[in-house]
This record gives structure tokens, C-alpha cells and sequence, in this order.
């Protein structure tokens, strides 16, 4: 990370982490936790004690895909709130054998010629959920302006997509022939970090728009790339509709996706990258979707002590986690280990107006206003003030000298309007008695180990868990 000041009046510059690191496989554990959004034991076909295949769809129809990921028992089906605040139906498989994949999933080979809706359904079937969260129907898709295949990183501390990029940078073309067929999107772009410019030179233009991105955080926000260099927003369906008219997929997810479908196997491993306050360079992993985050640890040779903080996903938009048994998932990009000793934690302070959040906002929203009325309760404020175009970058938390905990005020808010708090009047007695009074589910394990005040600790920039 930089910091560029001119007596304190240019906001912080965040540099991209710009390493290299060869990827290391990981070894598939006895155990595997998968775990399945804003769904409940209900929503299962399988019960506790059942086998299953590799790839086998779980999920009742319409409810999927939710694809196990190795072939043995069902260990356990339990229900939890995950490190994201989200509620969560897990399933424990004990693989006993090698990998027997489901016979249902299906094998194109000729991507060009395959039609929208075969990739589609084919795409889905294999785990991947970037499609299905704009239309759970194949054969029902909206116009889409332009796709985006991302070779940049969420976070400025992770480098697994850079490394993919470098790595596998002869079947680029494919996955942007794959997601330009399925989406029917009117152009397609590569957005390519400029430090990886020499690389990109590789790939043909004729395929894709390649666009050099500066390696500066946020730019690899999807939000960000949507915005700069895609139709203006990133499409996503909700109980509406769909919205927006830009997808995007990072690389790894894009060549993932040839690569299932071409051996008509499951998306089955993440690649990710480790980081630790002792260790300074950043390592690469590549592990079985469902690892817990334990076997990651042992393999880097590095035991967490109580009160120490894992942080998936980075240290500026990414999720406090306070258990080593919480399993890796198709969406974890990165995990970062933090010492106690650094833990980063927010105040109960009140904002010194000092106008510093504003300043590095990349959606020009008015940060101080909305930290405050998210915190009395005044959701309509929030909504009128545009709470829903945040990206929870984490700048403005990251700069304010208050150490106000303002990307969760405004995460509160989004989730109180998504919940129509917006729509009515409420007081703050009532909002705070309604935080009290929500539904929560258990934790994995070693969160009701901990006293409650411990797991409430927020990080540098990562979120509470919920």
C-alpha cells in the first residue's frame, strides 16, 4: 500500500499487490462444509447419513444448484449464520472414496457453436452461480450490454487472479468466447491490471477489448469495472426484476467455467491467497471447495491464538472470521490472518465532520450523513441519499480519524431498506430493539466459544461477521 498526501489533502493511494506466487494444491480433507445461501434443511433432497457423488445437485428443483463437492456421506446438515451476516444451510460430507462425478453433468465441447441457453443451463448445472443470480431460467435472459472478464483482484492484498492470468493466459480466449456466447452481451472486455500489460499482449483483440486497468484499489470492484469500462451497472435479478446491464466475471471463475464444461466435471476447487501479518510475501492456494479454513493454516505451518482475527476475502471489503472450522467456499478470494496485537478497532465516536470519507468515495456518496443516520435508525435518509449504490469498499472507513465503523452503518442501512425499514417512519429505539430482537442462527463451532464481546470486534476494513 502507498500513501500519496499533499499536506494531508489527496486521499490515500492503494496499491494492487503486484507479487508472484506459484499455486500449491491442496489436499482434499476427511471433511468437507458446504454451505448453501439463504437456505434451510427443507430446501435439501438429501437427509444426514445419505451418499452422494461429486457433483451431485443436493438441492430441491428450483432451489440449486447446490453441488457437493466430494463423493462419501452426509456428515451433518446444520443451519448457521456465516461470517457475511448471512443465514446458511451447511452440509458436511465425510469423503470415503475417490471422486465418482454425477452422470447429469454435461459435456460441450464445441463452445462456439453451442446455443445461449445450452451454455447457460450447462454453466449453472456446474456450480457456477454468476448466471443464476441474474435468471434462474436459462431460456428467460435480458439484454446484456457488455461482459467483463476481470484479470484484477478484488482486494489490494490478494493476487490469485493475477497469478491465473499469468499462469493460463492460452485459454483467455476461450472464456471470453464462453461468456460473450452465454450472455449474448454486444461486446466483451478484458480488464487487465497494467502491470500485467506484457501479458495481455498475448491474447487477441479480435476475441476481446482489452482495457489496462491502473493497479489501484478499488478499480477491481465489479461495481468499479461496470462503471468505467461496461454499460454503468452490474446486472443483478431481484424480486422485481433484473437490473443493470454489465456482467462480470473474474478470470479465474471465466476459465473455470471452459473447464467444466469441457470435461463435463463440477466447479470443484478455489483458488486462493494467503496472507498473514508475519508472513510478507502472499501465497497462492488452490483447495477443495468445503476446506475448512484449519487445513489451510496447518499447511502454512501457522496456529491462530485466541482473539486473533481471520479476514476472508481482504482487509478492506472482506468478512471478520473468528473460526479456523468456517470452510472454504466458490466465492472466498482470499484469507488473512491477523494478529491480535494489530486488530484494528472501530470506536463508538462521534464524527468530527471532517469530510475525509467523502473525499475517497468512488460512488460520490455522502459518507458522513449516512454513517449517522444509519446509526439513529433513519432509513429513509439513507435511502434517499443513495445507501444502495454503495460498494463497502472500505475507504472511508479506512481514512476516518474518528474510527467510525462506517462501511457497517452503511451495510445496516442497505440491509434495512432491502427489508422496507425505509418505507415508514422508525425511531431509534426501535431500530436498536430490532437488532437485538433478529433471528440468529448458530455459529460454526469456535464462534460460541468465544464471549460475545469478542466476536463483535471489527478489522482494518474487513466487516463484522454479523
Amino acid at each position: 500500500m502507498k500513501l500519496r498526501s499533499f499536506f494531508g489533502i489527496l486521499p490515500p493511494k492503494i496499491s494492487y499487490m503486484q507479487a508472484e506466487s506459484p499455486v500449491e494444491i491442496l489436499e482434499v480433507p476427511e471433511k468437507l462444509t458446504l454451505l448453501c445461501p439463504e437456505r434451510t434443511p427443507a430446501d435439501l433432497i438429501n437427509k444426514e447419513g445419505d451418499n452422494v457423488i461429486t457433483g451431485q445437485d443436493l438441492a430441491r428443483t428450483g432451489k440449486g444448484p447446490f453441488l457437493s463437492t466430494a463423493t462419501g456421506q452426509i456428515h451433518a446438515i446444520t443451519e448457521l449464520k456465516g461470517p457475511d451476516g448471512h443465514d446458511y444451510v451447511a452440509v458436511t460430507v465425510k469423503a470415503n472414496s475417490p471422486d465418482s462425478f454425477d452422470p447429469a453433468l454435461k459435456t460441450i465441447e464445441d463452445i462456439p457453436n453451442a446455443g445461449p441457453v445450452e451454455l447457460r443451463s450447462a454453466i449453472t448445472r456446474a456450480g457456477f452461480h454468476t448466471l443464476n443470480a441474474i435468471s434462474i431460467d436459462p431460456s428467460l435472459w435480458p439484454p446484456v450490454d457488455v461482459v467483463i472478464v476481470s484479470a484484477l483482484d478484488l482486494d489490494p492484498i490478494s493476487i490469485a487472479n493475477q497469478q491465473t492470468f499469468r499462469d493460463h493466459v492460452e485459454r483467455v480466449e476461450a472464456a471470453c468466447q464462453l461468456l460473450s456466447r452465454s450472455t449474448g452481451a454486444s461486446r466483451c472486455v478484458l480488464a487487465v491490471p497494467e502491470n500485467l500489460s506484457h501479458v495481455a499482449q498475448n491474447v487477441s483483440g479480435s476475441v476481446a477489448t482489452v482495457v489496462l486497468v491502473p493497479a489501484v484499489y478499488p478499480n477491481g470492484l465489479p461495481e468499479i469495472l461496470a462503471r468505467k469500462y461496461g454499460g454503468g451497472l452490474v446486472m443483478r435479478g431481484n424480486e422485481e426484476g433484473v437490473v443493470g446491464n454489465t456482467v462480470v466475471v473474474s478470470i479465474e471463475h471465466a476459465m473455470a467455467m471452459v473447464s467444466c464444461l469441457h470435461s463435463g466435471k463440477p466447479l470443484l476447487e478455489k483458488t486462493i491467497t494467503f496472507t498473514s501479518t508475519e508472513h510478507v510475501e502472499p501465497k497462492n492456494f488452490r483447495v477443495r471447495i468445503g476446506t475448512p479454513l484449519s487445513d489451510l493454516l496447518h499447511k502454512v505451518g501457522i496456529e491462530p491464538q485466541p482473539k486473533d482475527k481471520l479476514l476472508l476475502n481482504g482487509i478492506m471489503n472482506g468478512y471478520a472470521c473468528f473460526s479456523d472450522e468456517q470452510p472454504i467456499t466458490p466465492t472466498t478470494d482470499s484469507v488473512h490472518l491477523q494478529r491480535v496485537s494489530q486488530v484494528f478497532v472501530f470506536q463508538n465516536a462521534a464524527c468530527t465532520n471532517c469530510g475525509k470519507c467523502n473525499t475517497v468515495c468512488p460512488v460520490d456518496l455522502e459518507v458522513n450523513f449516512l454513517g449517522r443516520f444509519s446509526e439513529y435508525g433513519i432509513f429513509d435518509k439513507c435511502l434517499a441519499l443513495g445507501a444502495e449504490n454503495c460498494v463497502e469498499c472500505g475507504l472511508c472507513a479506512y481514512v476516518c480519524p474518528a474510527r467510525r465503523p462506517l462501511v457497517q452503518f452503511i451495510v445496516h442501512a442497505k440491509l434495512a431498506i432491502k427489508a422496507g425499514a425505509s418505507k415508514r417512519d422508525v425511531r431509534m429505539e426501535e431500530a436498536i430493539a430490532g437488532d437485538t430482537q433478529a433471528r440468529t442462527l448458530p455459529a460454526i463451532k469456535l464462534f460460541e466459544a468465544l464471549p460475545q464481546d469478542e466476536t463483535s470486534k471489527q478489522g482494518a476494513g474487513g466487516k463484522a461477521e454479523g
